[in-house]
């Protein structure tokens, strides 16, 4: 919408070259003689506001508003300080704006390019996309870590972590949450999408049903393995206890390398998000199996982190079950894709 103090054909004149509906256009005199309940139907069909007062552009503001519109208002000068106050977000001009309107409004833009808001507006929306795909991975983690503890203290047998070990998947986890998610790259389409209700929850159905499909994941998946190595060799020697926590170790740290990858969109596949295009997460992948390989395979290291050497088999077995328990969800979103198409 053009709101301004300019004479209506000069308004309709500009309005027309930046692609804005002139057909309808209603002056100060005429917004005033208009009740509330009118001048709402008019905005629905009007986008062009000529010599208008202050009080008109606040009024504007608060009847779309009323209307269940969410508001941001651009201006510049004193007599726009009411309406950047009432909008839901005001952006001021930073070069040619006055100092009431840049103490006013939400976002300066320092630039005075009307350009740039899109640009805030796309890295709004990638941040908070990004924000809950971290929160969902570090919760799904968190709940995961916590549940794979019950079976084994219900069977009476040895927990599947050694303290050290905890401490080492909290690092990688953490790091992951905190680092890998904040790199990932926008999704495609993403300024496509209709704006985000205001009164959603930040979680909401869709996330806490990910988050709890993807615990279960990471704990169907340790918990299997750990479970298999265990009963192959129900014994109290440590050797056998070390040999199944290093299971359960390596399947948890595949697992979540996995569980990241899946999670870097709800509805996108990864062979489509591209595996290479979020670099800080290769990065920590590599680094996790690094961590993996060097702590299985140098004996001082291995022992400080109570792990022991896997056979071939055990390796296989590791991978193949953290890969199978969680990329289901990759299938799911292949398929959801090419019946959406």
């Amino acid at each position: 919408m053009m709101i301004t103090g300019d004479h209506p054909e000069t308004a309709k004149t500009i309005a027309s070259q930046v692609g804005i509906d002139s057909s309808n256009v209603l002056t100060g005199g005429e917004i005033s003689k208009m009740s509330d309940g009118d001048l709402k139907k008019a905005l629905r069909n009007t986008f062009v506001f000529a010599r208008v007062n202050p009080e008109d552009k606040l009024r504007l503001v608060r009847l779309l508003k009323e209307n269940g519109e969410i508001v941001a208002v651009t201006g510049d000068g004193i007599n726009d300080a009411p309406a950047l106050k009432e909008a839901n977000i005001g952006v001021s001009m930073g070069i040619r704006g006055t100092d009431v309107a840049k103490e006013t409004a939400d976002i300066i833009l320092t630039d005075d390019n009307f350009a740039t808001i899109e640009t805030a507006v796309e890295e709004g929306r990638k941040l908070y996309s990004n924000l809950r795909k971290g929160v969902r991975y570090y919760l799904a983690c968190k709940v995961a870590l916590v549940s794979i503890f019950l079976v084994p203290i219900i069977l009476g047998i040895p927990l599947p972590f050694a303290p050290i070990q905890i401490i080492v998947l909290e690092l990688f986890m953490d790091l992951a949450a905190s680092a890998t998610f904040v790199a990932e790259p926008e999704e495609a389409g993403i300024m496509n999408k209709p704006p985000r209700n205001p009164n959603q929850k930040f979680i909401d159905r869709s996330l806490l049903t990910s988050l709890v499909l993807g615990s279960l994941s990471l704990f169907a998946a340790v918990t299997t393995t750990y479970l298999l190595a265990w009963y192959l060799n129900p014994s109290l020697n440590l050797a056998d206890i070390q040999h199944a926590q290093t299971v359960a170790f390596a399947t948890w740290m595949l697992g979540h390398i996995f569980l990241a990858l899946n999670f870097r969109s709800e509805k996108e596949p990864l062979l489509k998000l591209g595996v290479l295009t979020n670099k800080v997460m290769v990065l920590w992948s590599l680094a996790v199996i690094a961590t993996l390989i060097v702590g299985t395979s140098v004996p001082g290291i291995a022992s400080a982190l109570r792990l022991t050497s896997l056979s071939l088999i055990d390796w296989i077995i590791v991978a193949a079950t953290a890969f199978v328990a969680t990329f289901w969800m990759e299938i799911i979103k292949i398929l959801q894709n090419r019946t959406i198409k």
